[in-house]
């Protein structure tokens, strides 16, 4: 089962920590925040970077050596740790939120703050069978439920590391929703079965997790 680490980013808003924050991430998160001018994707970038070394530090255990872990990323941009390549990982940032997720399987995961929903992204991502399911909603869940789909979404995305290459539409994530929040499937090419799990995290925002099983 995967580790999930969910973190805020306010206080890396502030120009004194984020000078701090730049010496504790990977060489390459460091290089990449160095560059950003919006203050709140700094941080969001700075507070992932910080997430994915704690969280690894403290899934190691008495095994985790001193120092930073370095992260390389694959031909897709699939981050992964140097050192630890059976160490899995996964992380996204939206709003004032931040998610990792470590696994000894491969893993994809994500968060998304809730915004003003578009109408063409159901028709042009979502199964029939999801937008169905949207449509049986009232107005009081309907928001929730496309997000929790889109996090689903794009978790598989980032498992996978494979992008948009792949037709989305195709996957059906609304048992997910019916069935408690997770259930199993065999989506991915090589038949290997995979979880999709949808996590909790504040209200105004929708997590999900995947990975192989």
């Amino acid at each position: 089962m995967a580790e999930i680490y969910v973190s805020g980013i306010r206080v890396l808003e502030n120009e004194v920590n984020v000078k701090t924050a730049l010496t504790q991430v990977d060489p390459l998160r460091r290089a990449q925040a160095a560059q950003i001018k919006d203050p709140r994707k700094r941080a969001q970038s700075l507070a992932a970077g910080l997430l994915v070394q704690h969280a690894a530090r403290e899934y190691l255990g008495e095994n985790a050596p001193a120092g930073i872990y370095e992260i390389l990323t694959t031909e897709q941009g699939k981050p992964y740790f140097k050192d630890f390549p059976d160490l899995h990982f996964s992380l996204s940032h939206s709003g004032q939120m931040v998610l990792v997720a470590l696994s000894e399987q491969q893993v994809g995961a994500d968060i998304q703050e809730w915004k003003e929903l578009k109408a063409d992204i159901a028709g042009r991502f979502f199964h029939p069978e999801e937008t169905a399911y949207l449509r049986s909603l009232p107005a009081s869940s309907s928001e929730k439920a496309f997000f929790d789909l889109w996090c689903l979404k794009e978790s598989y995305i980032k498992y996978t590391g494979k992008g948009l290459s792949q037709p989305l539409d195709e996957l059906d994530f609304t048992s997910v929703l019916q069935g408690g929040g997770f259930a199993a499937f065999e989506f991915t090419e090589d038949g290997s079965r995979i979880r999709a799990e949808l996590i909790e995290v504040p209200h105004g925002y929708s997590a999900a997790v995947i990975e192989s099983i």
